[in-house]
């Protein structure tokens, strides 16, 4: 082809110079001194090439600057590797990526030159070269093949066609492309897969594949058990929205489209009444639900939908237990006539902070909770007899058996109350406290010496002789 190449430069510069207007063979052949044969054959060629145009005035022929982008330009800035052989595979044309993907230099003319004697790599395959002579000999080729290359680990995928040139002669062309960053792809969107599906077989959790129209799609094997049930089958025969107790619910998360967490309720002796399920449970379930849309690449409305669930029966029956009994605890403990209080010791049991009283304690120590709770016992009431008190707890703390405590005030005082303690150790490492105010009997306790004396004093009156004595 190069020695072609200078003539048809000196066409095209030729033709470029009186654009617009048209020059015809006989002019370009005065012009450039050249054979009016050859001009027409070489014009022949560049307006098959895409380099030139041509439009006819009656028998005449006038020939312009093709408008479009020349098909060698186009050529040459293929992103794939192209090379064109003739029939004797000798190469007729290459592009600008062949050379950067084969890494000649590009002072090299390998145009003209047999491919098999470059030595390019890629070409060096056994393999290769023999599909290209299967093409040469008219013989069954591969139109694809891929290409490991050793050193680099590229995969390359090549494809041949065999050609005919304008004036009739068979050829072949080559493609070449590094899939290496697709396959790699390809090959980790597999082991992505593989892991969702993985994870879809193994996680403890249901999955349950549906439609807006709640058609069940695909169900893993835990959701099976979670529902008593053998197979997908059975599960197919029903609806999404059979398993749950409110449909609503259901349409209502389709409708909003987005991401939710709730909880659903399915009642399986319905379920196998009116849907014929055949799941092995009974009663009503609850269950934990994270709802989510499935869209397409390129987002949109989603027609499919998906649920993670898992069974939270016991755990919901145990939470209405607990809040069961704390509530029974809080009516008790708000509504017994004895004062509760409950401590939580710190330093080593050198001090306790109030954690929670009851009304009761709240009449005894004449003091609001709020004034209370947070606070430190000793730092509250400096006035409670102290070592006695502070070493019952400790060893209450300490040993966790139960102690009486004697009578004691909070406040010194004439007015102070009495009150009588039974300290324990909770579960919890806090202290609890039963009180109960017993300010009457010590005072009865108190009179009683006094009564005494009163019944000596009238007996003195009989009996001058004898002397009361107030101790």
């Amino acid at each position: 082809m190069s020695e072609y190449q200078d003539k048809f430069s000196r066409i095209i510069d030729l033709l470029e110079d009186r654009a617009p207007q048209g020059l015809s063979i006989s002019a370009i052949s005065r012009e450039l001194g050249m054979n009016r044969a050859s001009v027409s054959k070489y014009l022949e060629m560049l307006q098959s090439s895409g380099d030139v145009s041509m439009q006819r005035f009656g028998k005449s022929k006038l020939y312009t600057p093709a408008q479009r982008v020349p098909l060698s330009e186009l050529f040459d800035r293929l992103s794939n590797a192209i090379v064109i052989l003739d029939a004797d595979l000798h190469i007729l044309m290459v592009n600008t990526s062949f050379i950067k993907a084969l890494g000649i230099h590009r002072e090299r003319n390998i145009i003209g030159a047999s491919l098999f004697d470059l030595n390019l790599r890629i070409f060096s395959d056994p393999a290769i070269r023999r599909n290209i002579e299967r093409i040469q000999q008219s013989g069954p080729y591969l139109a694809e093949m891929q290409h490991i290359e050793d050193s680099t680990n590229h995969i390359y995928l090549l494809e041949f066609a065999p050609t005919v040139s304008h004036v009739g002669r068979p050829g072949i062309m080559v493609s070449l492309r590094d899939i290496t960053a697709w396959k790699n792809a390809e090959v980790a969107l597999k082991n992505s897969e593989k892991k969702i599906r993985t994870i879809f077989e193994t996680v403890p959790s249901g999955i349950i594949l549906f439609t807006a129209e709640g058609v069940i799609l695909n169900a893993n094997r835990s959701s099976l058990e979670i529902l008593g049930l053998r197979s997908f089958q059975e599960l197919m025969n029903g609806n999404i929205f059979d398993i749950s107790c409110y449909k609503g619910k259901v349409l209502e998360l389709i409708r909003q489209g987005i991401v939710a967490e709730t909880e659903l309720a399915c009642d399986f002796d319905r379920l196998k009444r009116e849907q014929r399920i055949p799941s092995t449970r009974s009663g009503i379930a609850y269950f934990e639900v994270v709802f989510t849309p499935i869209t397409r690449d390129g987002g949109g409305v989603p027609h499919e939908f998906a649920i993670l669930f898992r069974d939270v029966t016991t755990e919901r029956l145990a939470r209405k237990e607990l809040a069961f009994k704390e509530t029974r605890y809080r009516l008790f403990f708000e509504n017994t006539c004895n004062g509760v209080l409950i401590y939580e010791p710190i330093d080593g049991g050198s001090e306790y902070i109030f954690k929670d009283i009851n009304r009761a304690t709240e009449k005894i120590l004449r003091m609001k909770k709020g004034d209370l709770i947070g606070r430190k016992l000793f730092e509250v009431f400096p006035d409670l007899p102290d070592p006695d008190v502070r070493d019952a707890l400790i060893r209450v703390l300490k040993t966790e058996k139960p102690e009486f405590l004697l009578p004691l005030q909070y406040r010194k005082g004439k007015d102070s109350p009495w009150v009588w303690h039974y300290i324990f150790k909770l579960p919890s490492g806090e202290i609890a406290s039963f009180m109960i105010d017993v300010s009457d009997a010590v005072r009865e306790d108190a009179k009683a010496p006094l009564r005494a004396c009163d019944a000596h004093r009238k007996r003195s009156w009989e009996q001058p002789a004898s002397v009361c004595h107030d101790d």
